[in-house]
């Protein structure tokens, strides 16, 4: 039994042993199809795979995910729609609280007849899930209708791939187009260069080196929120920025809210959440809490930030001038410039009269009449900017009202107990949450897959990283296998004078680091001319002192009567090494192989080094690269590690005996 019982331990710990090298795997493999929701948990198995409310977070932090995280939504757009605890600041504040109370997040609109229901409203009875449908459906045909300047793109990894394609093929076919060729008669690569080009060409900026580097337009460059910003629609590449954003599904935008903008200002200017509660008197949990009051609001410090949001805050570009005050702008303008003909040299215009100067209520288009507009719109009184101001919410509003008529139509087809239609927001939460219910398959699909598409199509398009490392993997196992046969079966079949002090210098090199060698490897390939070239990544591990010492010692084990009948039969050194002492050493030389592969493949540093040239760039220089590019999504960069260590786990999968037959069989000998 002690002998039963020393065995089942030693294979109890050896399984534990070998469960304790797959644990980091998985959390690695886990890791990698996360996003910033569930990234930091280290869970073995991705939660939202079985745990739906896990799923429906992780869906709304990947929808609220920033466009660009050097400038950050800061977690204000979600909670403008949702207003969760005062002590979450972020989604990985809500993930890492330790008893988040999910009773209180309100994640379907801040109705009283709903209020204390969860967020997660999975098991819903059948009537209110047909209202949250009929929501959906009506938000997504008034969306179609909005100024596509009134929406955000959202889902930003996503979105920011689909953008890349839409630009990718929109300047293929302007490309196509202007040059008369045929899309068969170019390759993919030259294809692409020409629409960069013809792309760089359109938005006069630097050419692109790849679609996969062309970014959308982020809140650095559109500052919605800004009073004195403007659309710069004489802009190609906001214009098609714009143009992208108007063609994006329902789900992959939402709409700049009055609340929102409300909320961010309240968030800078209103000061400490106490001493705004003392204030005026509210009872909220967090400014988000804080409707934007639909006119001048009775209460003292309310009203003074209420004035000042519309009267000085609100942005200019989310004001419609109506035709009546066509007179006052052409007014504006004649005092302004002095006469039609100084205005036409300014615009670059060729105006006939005053009646020829277009007015469009917004905007206009070129830089310097956006400037005149800006001022004209400064020159207004208050109260008439006040009734100038257009919003998501008057929008969304008037799309109701044309469809139910009365508030009481409304709130019996959307299940809301509105005193009024003024009372009534854009339903985000809602409509988020019947989002997710329509593509919840969908999501996870994408969830899991899209980090790995990412990083493969970076690495297909950059340079010629696949196919340098395929011919390197392939040119340093043919060296392997070549020089350090030969010079073992030399030392051990021809008894040179000095084999035993060529041994330990060949030896002698495995106690240095390589890296102590890179230096002046790296000078005698300069001066040899050799840098860039497949020669300098290589002729520096051309030969091993290891792999020749194992060879040495396997030959020297052979019987010299092998070779006294081979010699006898008539066969030269040259059959005997190949015909006879090379197949009896196939374990040795395919463990020799793996060696030389893990080697070439997974070498960075001198790749990196003797390489500068991109286009010599291997699969692991490109990694880093990468690593660099996206190290704001640590997923995605882990994702990069699981699909550059396929090859490798490969490879020990299917040649697990030949790796043991080659460690083995020499120890034996």
């Amino acid at each position: 039994m002690s002998v039963i019982g020393f065995l089942g331990g030693s294979y109890l710990l050896l399984v534990l042993g070998g469960l304790s090298m797959l644990l980091p795997f998985l959390i690695m493999l886990s890791s990698s199809v996360s996003n910033d929701w569930d990234y930091e948990r280290y869970s073995p198995v991705p939660r939202y795979l079985y745990d739906r409310q896990e799923r429906y977070m992780k869906f709304l932090a990947e929808k609220y995910l920033s466009v660009n995280r050097k400038f950050p939504r800061d977690f204000r757009l979600f909670s403008a729609a949702y207003r969760p605890e005062p002590q979450w600041s972020s989604f990985r504040g809500m993930r890492e609280d330790p008893a988040p109370q999910w009773s209180s997040f309100r994640g379907m609109r801040e109705d009283p007849a709903i209020a204390e229901e969860p967020a997660f409203m999975f098991g819903v009875e059948a009537a209110r899930a047909e209202q949250v449908e009929r929501i959906g459906l009506d938000y997504e045909e008034w969306l179609a209708t909005l100024d596509p300047l009134m929406t955000l793109p959202m889902f930003a990894r996503f979105t920011r791939a689909d953008y890349q394609v839409f630009m990718r093929n929109k300047y293929e076919e302007a490309y196509l187009s202007a040059s008369g060729e045929l899309r068969e008669d170019l390759s993919p690569r030259e294809l692409e260069k020409h629409a960069l080009a013809a792309m760089a060409d359109s938005w006069q900026e630097a050419r692109f080196t790849s679609f996969f580097l062309v970014e959308m337009f982020s809140e650095a460059a559109y500052p919605y929120h800004l009073r004195e910003w403007l659309p710069p629609l004489d802009e190609q590449r906001f214009r098609d920025y714009l143009e992208f954003v108007e063609g994006l599904p329902p789900e992959r935008k939402i709409p700049i809210t009055a609340q929102h903008l409300w909320v961010r200002y309240l968030e800078n200017s209103a000061g400490e959440l106490e001493a705004f509660k003392a204030a005026t008197g509210l009872t909220i949990a967090c400014y988000a809490e804080v409707a934007l009051p639909v006119a001048k609001p009775d209460n003292g410090k309310l009203r003074e930030l209420w004035t000042t949001f519309v009267h000085e805050k609100w942005p200019l570009w989310m004001v419609r001038a109506p035709e009546a005050a066509r007179p006052d702008y052409i007014d504006f303008l004649r005092e302004r410039t002095g006469g039609l003909a100084r205005l036409n040299r300014l615009v670059e215009a060729d105006y006939a009269s005053w009646d020829d100067v277009p007015f469009t209520g917004t905007a206009p288009t070129s830089a310097l009449e956006r400037n005149l507009w800006r001022e004209f719109l400064g020159g207004q009184s208050p109260e008439r900017l006040l009734r100038w101001q257009v919003s998501a919410e008057s929008s969304y509003r008037e799309f109701l009202e044309g469809r139910y008529g009365t508030v009481a139509g409304v709130n019996a087809a959307c299940g809301w107990h509105a005193g009024g239609l003024d009372e009534i927001g854009v339903p985000i939460a809602e409509v988020d949450y019947g989002q997710f219910l329509d593509h919840e398959t969908s999501f996870v699909r994408q969830c899991l897959t899209f980090n790995f598409r990412q990083v493969f199509g970076f690495m297909t398009v950059q340079g010629r990283a696949l196919l340098n490392t395929f011919i390197l993997v392939l040119l340093s196992i043919a060296a392997t296998l070549t020089v350090n046969p030969l010079a073992a079966y030399a030392l051990s079949r021809f008894r040179l004078r000095r084999t035993h002090q060529i041994l330990l210098f060949l030896l002698a090199t495995m106690a240095f680091p390589a890296e102590v060698s890179m230096i002046p490897n790296f000078l005698l390939l300069r001066e040899l001319g050799f840098l860039n070239t497949f020669a300098a990544l290589v002729l520096p591990g051309l030969a091993s002192g290891f792999s020749i010492f194992l060879l040495k010692g396997f030959f020297d084990s052979l019987p010299g009567e092998l070779f006294e009948s081979a010699t006898l039969d008539g066969a030269g050194e040259l059959t005997i090494f190949s015909r006879i002492v090379l197949p009896l050493t196939k374990p040795i030389m395919a463990y020799m192989a793996l060696l030389s592969f893990m080697a070439a493949y997974g070498g960075f540093m001198w790749a990196f080094l003797v390489c500068q040239d991109k286009h010599m760039w291997t699969l692991m220089v490109w990694l880093y690269q990468y690593q660099q590019t996206a190290a704001e999504f640590p997923y995605m960069v882990m994702a990069a590690f699981v699909l550059g260590s396929i090859p490798t786990l490969l490879v020990f999968m299917f040649c697990q005996n030949i790796i043991l037959r080659g460690i083995i069989i020499p120890t034996m000998k």
